[in-house]
């Protein structure tokens, strides 16, 4: 029962979604710039560089682990 004064909160689910799938993207983009800077001579020194930055911005925590973040991008049951 509600008194009719509680405020509508629209489901996060369709929010959620749409995170995740820009977070999917932007997973893919990564990857293909990485493909692309591993073809030049210094790519890789400048992958390397910017993971070291990301580290130092995150307070040195560890990244995340491979198997939790396919556990995220994983499709979920409605």
């Amino acid at each position: 029962m509600t008194d009719g004064t509680q405020e509508f909160h629209p489901p996060l689910h369709p929010a959620f979604d749409e995170l995740l799938q820009l977070y999917r993207m932007l997973e893919l983009e990564n990857e293909l710039l990485r493909g692309q800077l591993r073809r030049h001579p210094v790519g890789e020194l400048q992958i390397r560089e910017t993971e070291r930055k990301m580290m130092e911005l995150r307070g040195n925590t560890p990244l995340a682990m491979p198997e939790h973040l396919t556990a995220l991008m994983a499709p979920r049951p409605d």
